[in-house]
């Protein structure tokens, strides 16, 4: 299946994989309030190449109400230089940076990881991961993973437009019918996904040997040296070495 185009060169499932990791790899090292700047800035151009640059933005929403969930929560919580106090609140200096670091992090290795991999087919992303030395029945687990999280998807948009179409309406009161549409449709759709599963088993998948992948071209390994010198960048920058 081909990629949808962007600014993006055409990598492969793989090298989007490997510069991913790396990236994460080397960002989840900071340790350091100072070094947030470049790591801002990389997953900032990450953004800018990525095709599909809105609805990216609108994905990450859940994780930028994470990060600011630990950026409220931290300062409040963690450290003894006090930096403001409110009524019986104290909002410390340590927990503020503490909530700054990890905050900037998770939305800089959320945003990347979407970037690379969102335009990326679950077959292929699969492929890769098997390619990569993967055990094929976590790869297998990873794509009924995905498939699962669509038929739930599928299943509570279906039940909320009926229940729309009956005259549901979105209130507080309703709590409990849509936790009931939330169970009704995780586990419609966990049957759905063993169907699934069956069928691909009765059909001997997973029996032949993984596919073996093309060789990396020379842009794509440039493009994975990139990533790790720009991952061992931070971790230098984080040192001060």
């Amino acid at each position: 299946m081909a990629e949808r185009a962007g600014a993006l060169p055409h990598l492969s499932a793989r090298t989007r994989l490997l510069i991913a990791l790396a990236l994460a790899f080397g960002i989840a090292a900071v340790q350091r309030p100072d070094v947030l700047p470049p790591v801002a800035a990389i997953a900032a151009l990450g953004l800018l190449l990525a095709p599909e640059r809105r609805a990216l933005l609108r994905r990450l929403r859940p994780a930028a109400l994470l990060a600011l969930a630990f950026l409220l929560v931290l300062p409040l919580m963690t450290g003894s230089t006090v930096l403001a106090s409110v009524g019986p609140l104290s909002l410390y200096r340590e927990g503020f940076e503490a909530g700054v670091l990890v905050a900037t992090r998770l939305l800089a290795i959320v945003a990347l990881s979407m970037a690379l991999l969102a335009s990326v087919p679950a077959p292929d992303l699969v492929a890769a991961l098997r390619g990569l030395g993967l055990p094929s029945l976590i790869a297998d687990l990873a794509l009924l993973t995905l498939r699962h999280l669509d038929e739930t998807r599928a299943e509570l948009r279906r039940a909320h437009l009926a229940r729309q179409v009956r005259g549901g309406r979105a209130r507080l009161r309703d709590l409990p019918d849509h936790a009931a549409l939330l169970a009704t449709s995780l586990i419609r759709a966990q049957a759905r996904s063993e169907r699934i599963w069956a069928a691909m088993r009765l059909r001997g998948h997973g029996a032949a040997p993984a596919a073996v992948l093309a060789p990396l071209r020379a842009a794509e390994r440039m493009a994975i040296a990139l990533a790790v010198v720009l991952a061992l960048g931070l971790v230098v920058l984080d040192r001060g070495l």
